[in-house]
């Protein structure tokens, strides 16, 4: 293991670039020590062999972290052998909701008439960034939405900014939801916005769902967050007539499901 006092402690905004340094310089530290690299290469290549049999991938794991490597580069070998787990979206084989209460109903017809107007049928990304691996509230949106006569978007966990800005430009979203359970939506969320910019799509609303304090949905919402969705916001339903007034506020279009559309409430 190495001893990690002399990395600097950023705030949130740099934690991730220091976590990559921190690696980086862990790789560099072999280099400087001929015995020390040699450990570390062999104890990565055994790593290597070993993951492309059945052995017991134990031991040769033990050996990589008792020759200094970081989890980085023994995930990172790993990857190599296996590839990188996507896991299954879990919205195309889901049931949902058939003919569904009167309000989801009512939501269809608001989703329908919105799409009317605007002359085509209306569409959502739900995306998940970062290394958040807890899918299953946005796998409920997800369905939820397609329930209500969204057309849905949805490609899985841990994407970066970069992709779910690609997607939703690709797609041509009218609307982007982020699902953050991590806690990292004060860096996560600015970079998706930030990349829509510079995407030229500035115009496509983004929300926000996730274990997410008052004073940061706040911040969120004056950074251009059309609506912030929190635990005490459970009704999926409600929360997909929130959907349709974000979209039509957005294309200049009067509300219709009477909430307010910007609210970290």
């Amino acid at each position: 293991m190495y001893d990690n006092r002399d990395v600097d402690r950023p705030g949130p905004a740099g934690r991730d670039a220091a976590d990559i340094g921190f690696c980086r310089r862990g790789v560099r530290r072999h280099i400087g020590d001929p015995a020390r690299r040699e450990r570390a290469e062999a104890a990565l290549a055994r790593l290597r062999e070993d993951a492309a049999t059945e052995a017991n991938l134990v031991p040769a794991t033990l050996e990589c972290a008792r020759a200094g490597l970081t989890t980085g580069e023994w995930a990172g070998a790993l990857r190599e052998v296996f590839g990188e787990f996507r896991a299954p979206t879990g919205v195309s084989g889901s049931v949902g909701v058939a003919a569904g209460t009167a309000e989801l109903v009512r939501v269809r017809e608001l989703v329908r008439s919105t799409g009317e107007e605007l002359g085509e049928r209306l569409r959502v990304l739900v995306g998940k960034p970062g290394l958040d691996g807890h899918s299953n509230g946005a796998e409920q949106v997800a369905v939820r939405a397609r329930d209500a006569g969204f057309e849905v978007v949805y490609q899985g966990i841990r994407l970066t900014p970069e992709q779910i800005v690609g997607a939703a430009v690709a797609e041509d979203v009218h609307l982007v939801g982020l699902s953050i359970l991590s806690g990292s939506h004060m860096e996560l969320v600015p970079e998706v916005l930030d990349r829509l910019r510079e995407a030229g799509a500035s115009d496509v609303p983004v929300v926000v769902g996730g274990i997410i304090p008052e004073a940061d949905a706040a911040r969120l919402v004056e950074l251009g967050v059309a609506a912030v969705f929190t635990p005490k916001d459970f009704g999926l339903t409600d929360i997909m007539a929130r959907f349709v007034d974000v979209i039509r506020a957005a294309r200049g279009l009067s509300a219709v499901a009477g909430e307010p559309v910007a609210s970290g409430s």
